[in-house]
């Protein structure tokens, strides 16, 4: 239940190829647009932590900081890896 959503946007000459384009749920795609409370979309830069996925920004109402994030809610088993690496390096620095 998605959307192929286009990065830079397809009205505003955005190719229609792999590099461009992402999934979105139908929500989140109907959220993106240039109003005062559209979400943008941006390829996350080669210094991220995420290079090369998309980073959603929020409308300044909500982040007035414009800092793009990575939606982890449809990567469950990276956030799940993330939080058993945060805790085995718990336990180890307990243990030492």
């Amino acid at each position: 239940m998605c959307a192929a959503h286009h990065i830079n946007d397809w009205a505003k000459g955005g190719p229609t190829d792999i590099t461009n384009l992402t999934l979105a749920c139908d929500h989140c795609h109907a959220l993106v647009n240039d109003g005062p409370d559209g979400w943008k979309t941006v390829v996350m830069g080669k210094d991220s932590p995420f290079p090369g996925r998309t980073g959603w920004i929020a409308p300044k109402s909500l982040d007035p900081t414009g800092t793009p994030r990575v939606n982890d809610r449809h990567h469950v088993g990276q956030a799940i890896a993330a939080a058993v690496d945060s805790s085995c390096r718990m336990w180890r620095s307990r243990a030492a």
